[in-house]
């Protein structure tokens, strides 16, 4: 029977986690399952309430340590881990029961390394309405997708479903960054096919402060970049349209970046770079850490965590 892991970092989600952990528990299908759960240095009662509501489960591990982010701990995680499947959770995300059943009858359907859907964001989780997914909505598949997953920038925690096997394969998440999932998307991209549908599969709430996507935008830009710099630079085999893509994407995010948050003039060093970029320096490494160290001396010292060097 095929195995799916569950795993859930969790950084001060005291208020989220009784029902993530129902709907973790909820998840209908045919299939073995594990849980594993990363106490990423909480300070809440997220550990507590954790130990408390997953006493009685079978299958279940959870890894309490300092607080490193979760890229790190989501790594931790995928390492504990003994399914055939990765099923990664956000620590404030509601699944709806079919998520992963629905994932897994879609990921097998053409052997793809990872399958992503939708997501929706909700000002509150009382009385949500679960759609069906008993059937794949609009599926289609990339079989290259290293260039389409630079360009879009394909990502996700919980709308997703990712093969160890691939993971194993790859290096993972990128523990040099903060945010783990663009990186994993970028490693798995060189192994296999990526597939999509349109099913709804989760719920994250809109208007939190604490959530990265709202309170850490900064960081999140910085390392988006990071994850292409790093993977241009560990990965010589990548074709130099490649490399061309993922520079102009970098170049491109950081000089909306400066131009909407440091009040740059249109005409700033981003911009510049992308001009020497379709001049045809080749120089792709430079100019993607450019993408990143320009924030450094823009933003406070502790705004970015694991800068480049």
């Amino acid at each position: 029977m095929v195995k799916v892991s569950f795993v859930c970092p969790i950084y001060n989600k005291s208020s989220y986690i009784n029902k993530v952990l129902r709907s973790i528990k909820k998840q209908n299908g045919s299939y073995e399952k594990e849980y594993i759960f990363i106490n990423d240095g909480s300070e809440d009662s997220s550990l507590s309430k954790l130990k408390k509501t997953t006493k009685k489960w079978s299958n279940v591990k959870i890894l309490n340590q300092l607080n490193l982010g979760p890229a790190n701990a989501t790594q931790k995680g995928i390492d504990l881990s003994t399914g055939d499947y990765i099923k990664l959770v956000g620590g404030d995300d509601i699944m709806t029961p079919d998520c992963t059943s629905i994932l897994l009858k879609a990921i097998k359907k053409k052997k793809s390394v990872a399958v992503f859907s939708n997501y929706s964001l909700l000002k509150s989780y009382n009385k949500i309405e679960f759609p069906e997914n008993k059937k794949i909505i609009n599926f289609r598949f990339i079989k290259n997708p290293i260039i389409d997953t630079i360009q879009s920038s394909f990502s996700g925690t919980t709308p997703t479903l990712y093969e160890h096997k691939a993971i194993k394969k790859s290096n993972g998440c990128n523990k040099k960054l903060f945010i783990e999932d663009f990186s994993l998307a970028l490693e798995l991209a060189k192994l296999g096919n990526f597939c999509f549908i349109d099913n709804l599969t989760s719920f994250g709430p809109k208007d939190d402060k604490n959530r990265i996507m709202n309170n850490k935008k900064t960081q999140l830009i910085h390392d988006y970049n990071a994850a292409l710099y790093y993977f241009v630079k560990n990965n010589n085999q990548l074709n130099s349209k490649a490399k061309i893509v993922a520079c102009k994407k970098a170049l491109g995010r950081t000089n909306k970046w400066a131009i909407r948050n440091s009040k740059a003039n249109f005409f700033n060093k981003m911009l510049l770079l992308r001009i020497f970029l379709s001049t045809g320096i080749t120089d792709y490494i430079y100019l993607l850490r450019q993408s990143c160290l320009y924030f450094y001396d823009k933003v406070k010292e502790n705004e970015i965590r694991y800068k480049i060097k």
